[in-house]
């Protein structure tokens, strides 16, 4: 009994062995990862780091806006544009998250949280930045309306896997 590489038993003549693919012993299995969460490839991990600081970018510009906003209580002001500077932190944080995940990889858990937690709160700030400039449009005052973001988050969010 032979055992390992390739055995013949008694060939009366030449042998000849040809392969179009790999030759294994056994079956051979192809596994295919399918990429859920994450990158898929190097170019979309660019695009949503692009994303990002086009997202920080913008936030800084609503956080000077709110500053000017006129007939908004100062309180109330002041809540908002700490929760905005918060945002752009944490937006820092999943960019250099999402800098240190190979591309055509499953990030872990917490790597995918600490990326879409910030992602899901710049939604939620959305919404109380608008509210604010909703009451100073109101009163009166001339603002840019903030939904121009939500396009820029939807992109991010899609080339990371999210809904």
């Amino acid at each position: 009994m032979s055992k390992g590489g390739f055995n013949f038993g008694n060939v009366g003549g030449n042998v000849s062995i040809e392969a179009c693919g790999d030759i294994v012993a056994g079956d051979k299995t192809t596994t295919t990862t399918t990429i859920t969460m994450g990158f898929k490839q190097e170019e979309d991990k660019q695009a949503f780091l692009q994303k990002i600081e086009e997202l920080r970018k913008e936030l800084r510009q609503v956080k000077s806006e709110i500053e000017e906003v006129e007939g908004i209580d100062e309180d109330e002001k002041d809540a908002i544009i700490m929760a905005v500077m918060q945002q752009v932190k944490a937006l820092k944080t999943a960019k250099d998250e999402a800098e240190q995940l190979p591309a055509q990889q499953e990030p872990s858990k917490e790597k995918r949280d600490a990326i879409e937690a910030p992602l899901n709160a710049v939604q939620t700030l959305v919404s109380k930045v608008s509210a604010v400039f909703d009451k100073a449009a109101e009163l009166g005052d001339k603002v840019r309306k903030i939904g121009y973001l939500l396009p820029i988050l939807t992109s991010a969010r899609h080339l990371f896997g999210l809904p």
